[in-house]
């Protein structure tokens, strides 16, 4: 997480929302490759709000949806600024890290949680963080069981994953040594692929609640089908950001789903 410094050079990965978000680590700037992981705008934004609700009210990070009414106020008061810093983001890390020399990847969200892309997109960062100098991960052959483990936590809860209450707010809880899923080998930097450590991945988001259907207007579903058409078109010239490209025009067409349904409202 950006929240460690990563001074020690330890981490096969430091997580940022940089330049949105100013987190400063002096390990980055051992750090030549990045993985640029990204979200529709049309759930990122809903997203992003429900963790600045839980912020305000001293709620455990993703425990809670935010209810439709904050939603709506946040959206109108946040909307503009967010989704220039959506693709603010984006284009940082595409523009500074170049892809053709494997110094890069792009992976989506959606593709990532979904189970018939799911394994093969952790498979594509598994054999990206192979490159690394001193980096090992776990074989080919467990990579599916591992992405199982990870987006599917919830079936194999069990005594591998406890609820515990806090202030009366239950969320899912791992100790120091679960977080930690790498182990420091002499100069070997190791994604754990012990069986006992698959029993104990990392949870996700334990949001609990009705989820909310987090709506747009018409004319901000505009602006972020304005927005995702200029960067498709932008990176589609380079001739060289194909599986960029791609991921874009798959958000344009679901935005352009909900464009076409406001228009009927």
């Amino acid at each position: 997480s950006y929240n460690n410094r990563g001074d020690e050079g330890i981490y096969v990965a430091l997580r940022t929302h940089y330049p949105v978000l100013y987190n400063y680590a002096k390990g980055a700037s051992k750090m030549d490759r990045c993985i640029l992981h990204l979200r529709n705008p049309l759930y990122a934004l809903p997203s992003y709000a429900s963790q600045r609700f839980e912020h305000i009210n001293d709620i455990p990070t993703h425990t809670q949806h935010a209810p439709l009414e904050f939603w709506i106020q946040w959206r109108d008061k946040n909307f503009v600024e967010e989704i220039k810093n959506w693709a603010k983001h984006m284009q940082y890390w595409v523009n500074n890290y170049d892809n053709t020399q494997r110094k890069r990847i792009v992976i989506s969200y959606e593709h990532l949680i979904h189970e018939e892309t799911g394994p093969e997109e952790t498979a594509f960062i598994a054999d990206f963080l192979r490159e690394g100098d001193g980096v090992s991960t776990v074989p080919p052959e467990n990579v599916p069981c591992v992405w199982d483990r990870v987006v599917n936590y919830e079936k194999y809860a069990g005594n591998n994953r406890k609820l515990i209450n806090e202030g009366g707010k239950t969320r899912g809880m791992m100790n120091e040594e679960e977080q930690h899923r790498w182990i420091d080998d002499g100069d070997l930097r190791k994604l754990s692929s012990r069986p006992n450590d698959l029993s104990n991945l990392a949870v996700g988001s334990t949001r609990g609640g009705d989820k909310v259907e987090y709506i747009f207007t018409r004319h901000q579903l505009q602006t972020i089908s304005d927005i995702l058409n200029m960067l498709k078109e932008k990176y589609q010239a380079k001739g060289n950001e194909d599986r960029l490209v791609k991921i874009l025009d798959e958000y344009l067409v679901e935005v352009g789903e909900k464009l076409r349904e406001a228009s009927t409202e």
